[in-house]
């Protein structure tokens, strides 16, 4: 029988792509906000009241903005970036670990970024939540390796879609020049990651740098 995924984010510019490359070999559940709220504890935890055997973050919200110009205009925004990244993710591990411990085997793989070890400016707040969520999947290999649960991140880079393109298009050039292999990551490249991290075992609680280079 097929492993069931639970691809959070499937309705996003990444995780839209991504579901259908891997339909062939899983049986794929895509959940949007519209499905599943992640910053609502009581949605996920009803969700995985059925049993999956892998789960993919993909989730997320984006707003950039300049550390010196936080106040009560943008703290909502700001506030809503750091729930559904930071508590989204909690929400889902709670959700999915205890059932996946239960059945000795799970799959857990988490979205990171590059900004996570290079922050630019203007992504003080979207970078200390990657790299929360790459050191949160460290301690959930420490705390559940042994029952067969791998937990890794996905440290992405500038890839065909998602947040690459909420880069100012006059800038865009220029990053693309700073990857040595001069082009943007394609969905195949994070699907072939997926895939090895759900076949390979050994490899827990690590950030995979899937970034050309940078």
């Amino acid at each position: 029988m097929d492993k069931t995924i639970a691809l959070f984010g499937a309705t996003g510019g990444l995780g839209s792509q991504l579901k259908h490359l891997l339909t062939d070999d899983y049986n794929v559940l895509p959940l949007g906000s519209d499905e599943v709220d992640v910053t609502n504890l009581k949605e996920v935890k009803s969700f995985f009241k059925t049993p999956v055997d892998i789960v993919i973050n993909l989730s997320g919200y984006n707003y950039n903005m300049f550390l010196h110009k936080y106040n009560q205009d943008n703290y909502d925004k700001l506030q809503r970036q750091i729930n559904v990244t930071i508590n989204g993710t909690l929400n889902i591990l709670a959700g999915c670990l205890p059932q996946m411990r239960e059945r000795n085997y799970g799959r857990i793989i988490l979205t990171s970024s590059i900004l996570s070890s290079k922050p630019a400016p203007a992504t003080g707040v979207y970078s200390g939540c990657k790299a929360f969520i790459d050191n949160l999947a460290k301690t959930c290999t420490v705390e559940n390796l042994s029952k067969g649960i791998t937990c890794n991140t996905l440290q992405l880079g500038y890839m065909d879609g998602g947040l690459t393109y909420e880069v100012p298009e006059k800038f865009r050039d220029k990053v693309k020049n700073s990857i040595p292999l001069k082009r943007w990551g394609t969905i195949e490249e994070i699907a072939n990651t997926v895939n090895y991290l759900i076949n390979t075992e050994y490899v827990s609680g690590h950030s995979m740098k899937v970034n050309g280079g940078l």
